[in-house]
Order: structure tokens, then sequence, then C-alpha cells
């Protein structure tokens, strides 16, 4: 091993490991689209998609776009985020301004968000039910009250 050291070798480690570590650099942004990391204290909710727009990115033939959505959540406010997702070519026209998607937040940052579910089929309303659940969710992780939670789940119930 020493002589591999003294001798010509050492310039060609060198560069074995500077294009290792370059090409590792390179493939960190690839796989954090791959495999995105949770996110903690997540809280479903339905969205709806009010701009799309192409990243240039493909990952095996599938384009990544960005969307604008404007999120529902059962409990509080309706927000805006963006958010980046990979998509089968063969559904990527039908992901348009108005389609629904669902998606999962953190409440306490809400531009953090990840699409779960892509529903091209139309635009349909958050049903009563995932929207109890989401409800369900919030008081589970104590990020509302049991006050709140009454008056919502009694805003949702009347709704039906």
């Amino acid at each position: 091993m020493p002589e591999l050291l003294k001798g010509e070798a050492l310039p060609a480690i060198a560069v074995v490991l500077v294009t290792l570590i370059i090409s590792g650099a390179v493939m960190v942004p690839f796989l954090r689209t791959i495999f995105p990391a949770e996110i903690k204290n997540a809280v479903s909710a339905q969205a709806k998609v009010l701009k799309v727009w192409d990243t240039g990115v493909s990952i095996n033939d599938n384009p990544q776009v960005g969307m604008l959505l404007e999120v529902t959540p059962a409990m509080g406010a309706a927000f805006q985020a963006e958010a980046k997702t990979v998509v089968s070519r063969l559904n990527a026209a039908l992901v348009q301004p108005g389609v629904t998607v669902e998606v999962k937040y953190d409440p306490l940052k809400p531009q953090r968000l990840r699409v779960e579910t892509i529903h091209v089929g139309g635009e349909t309303r958050p049903s009563a039910a995932a929207r109890m659940q989401e409800l369900e969710e919030l008081r589970d992780k104590r990020l509302i009250s049991e006050a709140e939670y009454q008056r919502k789940r009694e805003e949702i119930l009347k709704a039906l």
C-alpha cells in the first residue's frame, strides 16, 4: 500500500475522490425530490390548484410541475402555498388550474407542504368525513382547543 501513495497513483486517487464527492453533491437535489423528508405534525387538507408551471425537471421521463395552491384546512383560514411534485407524463396535461389535490402541511409553517394525491377527474369538495378527520388530527396534536374543536365540528355537521 505505501508504494501506491509514493508513486503516480496518488493523483489518480485524488481525482477519483473529487469525482465521487462532486457526483454525490449533484445527486442530493434529485434524491430529495424522489424521497422528500417527512413533515412532522403533518395535517391533511384539500387544496385547489390555482396555477401550474413546468419546472424543467424530469424523473424517469415524468415531469416535475410547480403549483400554486389554495389550501383549505378544516380549522382556520385558507392560505396559498407553492409546491412541486412529479406527475405521470400520461396525466401531465390533466393537471390544470381548478383541479383538487390532497396535501399534508405543517400547521406551524404552512408554506411547508407536500402534495399527496392529485384528483384529475375534476373538482371535488372535501368530504365531511375528511374534514372531521383533519379536525381530530388538529385536536389530537393539541394545535386547537377543545372549544375550537366543538365549534368547528358543529359547523361541519350543519353543512351536511
